[in-house]
């Protein structure tokens, strides 16, 4: 099977069904990863309002967490504010929060998903989730995980459009000029 078909047949696919928000994030940065910005570009983050996404039917708190410019961070649980500090440090971020300091690095980063996880092996030792994901807060406020995860996937599958579309006008102009030398 050439690339060609295998970058069409992946981009036909459809999403499969997710028994966990983790096992959606590990399927989906087998596509998404390339297309993630970094942490050093805290535009994509400092001062917005990210809500935490989480799949537990449990989880009925509205979560905000905001990363300030100045180095403050804000946990935000249905409207009541708690504060704590963050930075870009050490190829991550560090978060300190309630006495805490852990280390996150950086899964997945566009202007409406961020996702980060703890450094280390958490889930091996009965820690869970695997992930933390929070996306803006006019998604995550109307949307369901797996609805997130969708999206996600439409990121991927437009990006990859355009990357054929840009492949196939550089083969038109390399098959124009080569023509026209002959």
């Amino acid at each position: 099977m050439n690339i060609f078909n295998k970058i069409f047949n992946s981009m036909n696919e459809e999403l499969p069904k997710f028994k966990s928000l983790d096992e959606g994030i590990d399927f989906l940065m087998g596509y998404l990863s390339r297309f993630s910005e970094d942490l050093y570009e805290q535009e994509f983050y400092v001062n917005k309002r990210w809500r935490e996404v989480r799949d537990d039917v449990h989880f009925q708190e509205a979560v905000l967490h905001v990363f300030e410019e100045d180095g403050s961070y804000l946990r935000i649980l249905d409207g009541d504010i708690y504060t704590g500090s963050w930075e870009y440090t050490l190829g991550g971020l560090v978060i300190r929060f309630e006495g805490k300091h852990e280390l996150y690095e950086r899964v997945f980063l566009n202007e409406s998903f961020f996702i980060l996880k703890k450094h280390g092996d958490h889930t091996s030792k009965g820690n869970s989730p695997k992930y933390f994901f929070i996306a803006t807060e006019s998604l995550a406020r109307r949307m369901e995980w797996i609805d997130l995860l969708t999206i996600m996937y439409d990121i991927y599958k437009s990006n990859t459009n355009y990357m054929m579309i840009v492949l196939g006008f550089f083969l038109l102009v390399a098959i124009i000029v080569l023509l026209s030398i002959l």
